[in-house]
Parts: C-alpha cells; structure tokens; sequence
C-alpha cells in the first residue's frame, strides 16, 4: 500500500472528524467514517512496510482481465496474483455496487419503514423494553434517525464506512490464511493472501449485488423484510423451511447453506492454492472450509442473540 495515500485518508478523516464536531457537515457520523477513515489511513501506513513477493519475468495481467477471468479462468488470475498482487479495483467496485443497493432499497421501501422498524425492534430489546429512560432515549432519536436515512451526505458517509470494513475484513482474512499456511506446513506472503481475500470475494459480491438490485424492483416492496433484505434478497440457501421469530438460531444456520457461500469456499480454496507460494489443496480447502464454519457460528451467535431484529 501507498504510505502517502494512508497519511491523506487519515488527514482526510480527522478533517471530517472536525467538521462532523462543528456541524459543518450534517449527517456525516462522527464514528464512520471519520473516524473510520483515520483508522483506515493507520491501516495503510502499517501495511506499506510489508514487503511484496518477489516478482519475476511473468507478464502482469491488466486488472480489467483480472476482473472478468475470475469468473472463468480463477486459477490463471490467482497464478498472475501470486506475482503481481492488488486489491483497489475490486474492493472499490464492490464499494459502489453495495452502496448502490442500500440507496435504491432505502428508496424503495422509504427510510420511514426501515428506520421506525429498527426502532421499533429495539425497543423490544430486554435491556430497553424494561427501562423507562432507555426506551425514552430511543424514541426522542426517532425524528432525527429518520432524517439520517434520508441524507445523501450519510449515504455518502455510510459507503465509506463499507469500503473500510471490506479492508479490515480482508486484512483480517489474509492475516488467518497466514496462520493457517504456516501451521500447515505452507507459505504465502501478506500481499498475496490479501489479494486471494479480495478477488475470492469479488464474483460473489457482484452477482448477490446485481440480483439483490434486480429483486428489489421484482418484488413487492410490502414483502421485503426492512432489516434481512438490506444483507440481501437472494433466496439460495434453506432457511426457507423455518421461521426466523420461531427458530432464529437454526434459520441463520440454514441461511449458511448457501449457493454463494459454497462458491465462496471453491473459489477461495483456488486461490489460496494458485495465489501462494507453497500452498497444497487440502491445506487450501481446510483454510476455506474452516473460516466458514467459524462465520457460521457468528451468524447462529448474533441471530440467538438479536432474534427480534429478524422476526
């Protein structure tokens, strides 16, 4: 990474930091981005003193091919990877799209449903449901949460927010391939695990944002849960069979058992495999298969945790 281009994100975000303070930007979070953005830029700065893999007389494949093989020829993308490693493209293209989405479905099914919804679901909460001054709290924010919904300066800020956990996320991933490689007996360098994490999740990302898109104009918008269906609408998994207000615990799990989720796992066990330097196929799909049952658990944790958010 770019040490430069890490001191301005984070100038950048202290800038906004400041201004969201004085209220010179309406609707921008204090705490993302601004803040969000200041941590990204620390991210960067520590990042670019990593060293890149060595790299040798290949020919770097253009990222537009990057792009467009990965959905056909994964193995000779991850191969090019493993030499000439990136990530930008990618993560800023699924940025926009997943910032697409939320504006068309908050458009759609209006930032009054979704927000007194949330609310709404809050107030349920034990923890608030039985304090009176708590669920005061909540209700004097209704208001002014609803008008956030509706500002394209929030939008704007809520689409930074996504493209810095996307970061966070894949350096998190790389950082466990790197464990799993080498206690396996493996080797791949930082970069290279972190572009397997980006362009494994790439087609994925693309085709669940499209048909989410394609969906939501399908669909009666009557019919669109306000909090699932901003995660997605995309029915490619079991959790058809069960309610989730009745059995949240099983619903996330069945919900897991997803086309996208098993694309996921191949694709990513052929990264992993063709992206690092020394990287067997059992190693490689033990990595996948393991990250996935650790998501597993989190969903099934948060879903007994939070059930009425999902009734």
């Amino acid at each position: 990474m770019n040490r430069l281009a890490g001191i301005v994100v984070a100038a950048l975000g202290l800038v906004c930091a400041v201004l969201s303070i004085l209220k010179v930007i309406p609707g921008f979070a204090i705490t993302m981005p601004a803040i969000g953005m200041i941590v990204l830029g620390g991210l960067i700065i520590g990042l670019s003193f990593v060293n890149k893999p060595a790299e040798d007389d290949s020919a770097r494949m253009s990222t537009g091919s990057t792009l467009v093989n990965i959905f056909f020829s994964p193995s000779e993308v991850f191969q090019n990877l493993r030499r000439h490693p990136r990530w930008l493209v990618p993560v800023l293209i699924m940025t926009v799209l997943s910032g697409v989405y939320s504006t068309l479905f908050v458009q759609r099914l209006t930032a009054e449903r979704i927000t007194n919804y949330a609310i709404d679901k809050t107030l349920e909460m034990p923890m608030i449901a039985n304090n009176d001054d708590a669920r005061k709290q909540v209700e004097a924010g209704r208001k002014d949460a609803v008008e956030q919904a509706k500002n394209p300066i929030a939008r704007v800020g809520q689409s930074i927010g996504t493209f810095f956990w996307l970061t966070v996320g894949f350096t998190v991933l790389a950082l466990i391939y790197l464990m799993f490689t080498a206690a396996m007996g493996g080797s791949i360098n930082f970069w290279q695990a972190f572009a397997v994490a980006v362009y494994a999740w790439f087609p994925s990302a693309v085709i669940k944002s499209v048909l989410n898109i394609v969906i939501l104009y399908v669909k009666d918008p009557t019919e669109i849960h306000p909090i699932i269906g901003q995660g997605t609408l995309v029915q490619d998994n079991l959790n058809f069979l069960v309610t989730p207000k009745d059995n949240p615990a099983i619903w996330a799990f069945l919900g897991a058992l997803s086309l996208l989720w098993f694309y996921w796992i191949w694709l990513n066990s052929v990264g992993l495999k063709n992206g690092g330097e020394r990287v067997s196929g059992s190693t490689a799909w033990t990595t996948s298969i393991a990250i996935y049952v650790i998501v597993i658990g989190i969903g099934v944790l948060s879903a007994y945790m939070f059930p009425s958010f999902i009734s």
